[in-house]
């Protein structure tokens, strides 16, 4: 059985990330509440959330549904969970994402496995309260070549379209039937390939809506989980931002209040993201989503010859608030504002700007959730396993870079290690220098010598002998760095890059439900899963 790997220790997350995870107190002045499930009482009785806001989110989720053609069954959990939001002791846990083709990286998956893990763990935790996994369509994000590629047994798979700066949730369909097509002889004739081709099918090609088509596709993967998808495109929901929007716009209440954190933490971390005097975008109609800057008294569209006055654009909050889309800064405070959420559950680098965000919110009267990381996974076939032990080596060793895995596994193909019998012997000369340094100068000052030169000849045959062993044991080396490249590959998570349709088809009966049987939500490791 493998070994779970803490992911402080991976040296593939931010450092705030890290200090987070480790709870250093530096971070205390930063968030509200520590990420463990005690805190969650605490959490539960300081939320407040409207009858009236209740009403506006069920009814638009409700809509959102019927507009997809999704039909929910009276009695199916997605639909007894969203009427429940109208109850006072129902509560959210959150996660997020874009519209990623086919779900994207298998990241995608792991986000919303820990969710539904997270709702699991607090109603047992909390019987007295009901707790919804939601998912969070970041529809209005545009950057289309962001989520526009899969990647399939090292084979990408692009989305081939001009998005002309439009949010990903209101492009079509056009194009994604030859994708689909694309990857019929990729994934095989397996059965689990089929299902997922005819999924896919019916997800996108029963309409022309890239928004409605992921909402379809991510509704029948965790249909059976109680999942919630809401989509915050949406001028009902959005009718509850306008507040924030003319704050944010016109008294620049974000930017003064994001500054001042970090100032504070830019002294020790890197930033994720920076604030800016309006942290709103603009959906236009012909130039797609554009960000407002303020300039001269007017506030002009970023690249484009549109200009509002501050009297326009205030007329344009009041009567037209879905054309307004709040930046990375902005989109976690509306999350807070349309949903009674208690916990946030994102990625390493989410975690990190959400750390830069609890001023923000104070600044807006927003109360800030528990912030916490989600589950990441390492997905290990039997073969490769074997392989890696046989080497003498562990999975944790993969982390390694490449010279050092390298050396790593030297050592391991020598009964003796020549450095440590090269240290041994500046070891013992040592010994006889402390013996005659106050006995024999003479004596002294030729060991000193001979210590020196032997040191230097040592390490010379040490890398004449280190080169002749990886010459022979090139081949070795060479399957070696291929393994470290299936388990991490291009050097980082299998996560950021694969896709679960690769791993569900080959290397697991059902990997999604694996992934939830093996959730935790409380978990700051990467959890190593075997085929």
């Amino acid at each position: 059985m493998s070994t779970n790997i803490p992911m402080a220790n991976t040296g593939l997350i931010p450092a705030i990330t890290k200090d987070y995870l480790e709870q250093k107190a530096s971070l205390n002045p930063f968030y509200k509440y520590e990420p463990t499930i005690d805190s969650f009482e605490e959490v539960i009785k300081n939320k407040r959330f409207t009858e009236e806001s209740r009403n506006i989110l069920v009814e638009a989720l409700l809509k959102q549904y019927k507009n997809a053609e999704i039909a929910l069954g009276e009695n199916e959990a997605t639909y007894l969970n969203t009427l429940s939001l109208k109850n006072t002791n129902t509560f959210t846990v959150t996660t997020g994402h874009q519209l990623a083709l086919f779900t994207g990286p298998l990241y995608f998956i792991y986000k919303i496995a820990t969710i539904i893990n997270l709702a699991n763990k607090l109603k047992a935790k909390y019987p007295q309260q009901n707790f919804v996994p939601v998912f969070w369509m970041a529809s209005e994000d545009h950057d289309f070549e962001e989520i526009s590629s899969i990647y399939l047994f090292g084979k990408e798979i692009k989305w081939q379209k001009q998005s002309n700066s439009k949010p990903v949730g209101h492009l079509d369909n056009e194009g994604i039937d030859a994708l689909i097509e694309q990857l019929i002889p990729i994934l095989g004739e397996k059965d689990k390939a089929k299902k997922w081709i005819q999924l896919l099918q019916e997800s996108f090609l029963t309409n022309n809506n890239f928004s409605i088509g992921t909402r379809k596709l991510v509704h029948e993967l965790f249909k059976n989980q109680g999942l919630v998808i809401i989509d915050a495109d949406d001028k009902a929901l959005k009718t509850l931002l306008k507040p924030v929007m003319v704050s944010d716009i016109f008294e620049q209440k974000s930017f003064n209040a994001i500054q001042n954190t970090n100032k504070a933490l830019s002294e020790n971390y890197k930033l994720q993201i920076n604030g800016r005097e309006v942290n709103f975008f603009y959906l236009h109609p012909e130039f797609g989503r554009r960000l407002i800057k303020a300039e001269n008294n007017q506030f002009k569209l970023n690249d484009t010859s549109v200009v509002f006055t501050a009297d326009e654009l205030k007329a344009e909050v009041e009567n037209y608030p879905e054309r307004f889309s709040p930046n990375v800064v902005l989109r976690p405070v509306y999350q807070e504002l349309i949903l009674p959420n208690l916990a946030y559950i994102g990625g390493p680098a989410e975690v990190a700007y959400w750390l830069q965000l609890q001023q923000v919110f104070e600044a807006h009267q927003v109360p800030f959730p528990v912030i916490m990381q989600r589950n990441s996974y390492l997905l290990l076939g039997k073969s490769t396993k074997e392989k890696i032990e046989k080497m003498g080596l562990t999975i944790a060793d993969m982390l390694l870079a490449d010279a050092d895995l390298t050396d790593k596994y030297l050592q391991k193909q020598s009964a003796t290690s020549f450095m440590e019998n090269a240290n041994q012997v500046d070891a013992l000369l040592q010994q006889m220098i402390d013996e005659v340094k106050n006995i024999d100068p003479n004596t002294l000052k030729e060991l000193l010598q001979y210590k020196l030169e032997a040191k230097k000849t040592l390490i010379t045959h040490f890398k004449t002998y280190k080169k002749a062993r990886e010459q022979k044991q090139e081949d070795n080396i060479t399957k070696l760095l291929k393994l470290k490249e299936r388990v991490f590959p291009n050097g980082t998570f299998q996560e950021r890059i694969e896709n679960v349709m690769m791993h569900d088809i080959n290397m697991f009966d059902d990997l999604i439900t694996k992934v939830l049987e093996n959730a935790n939500a409380f978990s700051n490791d990467l959890i190593v899963l075997e085929s």
